[in-house]
């Protein structure tokens, strides 16, 4: 399935999460999420407004959540949110906010999560390259998504001034 066919009743501007996980989901992990992110957004509200949420998990690797509102999602419904991630993360060490890792699709295209560290010597190394294929999970919208800034080549990410070959 195309990245393009994600979300196709959120527009462009709708803001948009992305939950990175070290490790991929196991079968009963992805069905925990899908039961918490299925009950949350059922009932997201922003200042008594419902949001219109929904989320999708790719490659049992990332949580994406979107959620919008004529007027914006407010802080406190965005809150709300982190506080469903927080608990799996703290009930059931489904992390998806360790922002020290970097994610990639290795030579057999699996996506995988390395340190910083890590990925530097890999850069230094020769092992990833212009073309090596990147996630960038701090795309903010929809149309982020759409315009394939999540998973791009080095070249084109931000990865490509942050580590130094």
């Amino acid at each position: 399935m195309s990245i393009a066919s994600h979300f196709p009743n959120a527009p462009d501007s709708a803001r948009l999460w992305v939950f990175a996980l070290a490790r991929e989901l196991s079968p009963a992990e992805r069905a925990l999420v899908t039961r918490e992110l299925d009950a949350f957004v059922g009932e997201w509200k922003s200042h008594g407004t419902p949001v219109r949420g929904s989320y999708d998990v790719l490659e049992n690797r990332f949580v994406l959540i979107v959620g919008y509102v004529g007027d914006g999602v407010s802080g406190c419904s965005t809150d709300s949110m982190v506080r469903v991630m927080k608990a799996l993360r703290q009930e059931h060490k489904i992390d998806g906010f360790d922002r020290t890792l970097v994610f990639f699709r290795d030579a057999t295209g699996a996506a995988c999560a390395v340190s910083r560290d890590e990925f530097q010597k890999m850069v230094e190394a020769g092992v990833v390259g212009d073309d090596t294929v990147v996630f960038d999970p701090t795309i903010q919208t929809v149309g982020d998504l759409r315009g394939g800034r999540f998973e791009t080549t080095f070249a084109r990410a931000w990865h490509a001034t942050a580590f130094v070959r």
